[in-house]
This record gives structure tokens, C-alpha cells and sequence, in this order.
């Protein structure tokens, strides 16, 4: 029997992070990530995806006020901005987001960003 969180995702095909007046710090190492909950007060989460990989769709999903995401992902995957910002913004700073993008490998990410940043960045 494999050990599975709720929903039937796998246990590294998952991240859940909270960050109250904090930081969290996650390096993603699935090979089939899925999905993502991130909640921010005041707080900040930096996910890695660098040695991570996605078949078809993952999404993200984050609640944040007074925070800030930072997402590194690798290069060619497609990332879809489904965020409702209210005095926030989402910044994409990779190098040429559009070359190169595998439509196999899309990560979406939705939520409500108040008051805060999202910082999508090139990984290693």
C-alpha cells in the first residue's frame, strides 16, 4: 500500500507551506509535482522547481496578504497567471519566458494575492 495525502496525490507530488511573519524555503524533487497550497501573512515562501518535473498540469494555488512567492522554475515550462491581485503584482523575470515553452509542462498559478509580490525566476 503507498502512502498518499488527501486527494490520492503521491507525498512528493504535493506541497502545503504556511508562512506567518516567516519564511519558508522548499525545494521540489518530484518528477510528477501535481499540486501546491501556499498561505502568506506577512510571510514569505520561496518554491524551487529546479530539480523538479511536471507531466501535463500542476497548479498552485496561494493566499497571501503582506507576502511575497518566489517560484524558480525551469526553463520551457509554460506558466499560466490565474491570480486575483488586488494592489500586488506577479512579475515573470525569466529570461525569454515565450522561447522554448513545452506545452506538456504547465504550471498554473491561482489564488489572490493582496497587498503583496509573486516573483516567477529562472532556475538553475
Amino acid at each position: 500500500m503507498t502512502n498518499t495525502f488527501e486527494q490520492g496525490y503521491q507525498p512528493d507530488s504535493y506541497v502545503n507551506t504556511t508562512a506567518v511573519f516567516g519564511e519558508v524555503k522548499r525545494d521540489i524533487l518530484s518528477k510528477d509535482f501535481k499540486l501546491g497550497n501556499i498561505a502568506n501573512v506577512f510571510g514569505k515562501t520561496v518554491l524551487n522547481f529546479s530539480g523538479a518535473d511536471i507531466n501535463g498540469t500542476a497548479v498552485v494555488e496561494m493566499n497571501q496578504v503582506f507576502g511575497e512567492v518566489v517560484i524558480l522554475v525551469p526553463v520551457g515550462w509554460h506558466v499560466v497567471n490565474e491570480i486575483s491581485n488586488v494592489f500586488a503584482e506577479l512579475v515573470d523575470k525569466r529570461m525569454n519566458p515565450t522561447l522554448n515553452i513545452n506545452n506538456g509542462k504547465v504550471l498554473i498559478l491561482k489564488g489572490v494575492s493582496i497587498f503583496a509580490a509573486i516573483k516567477v525566476v529562472n532556475g538553475f
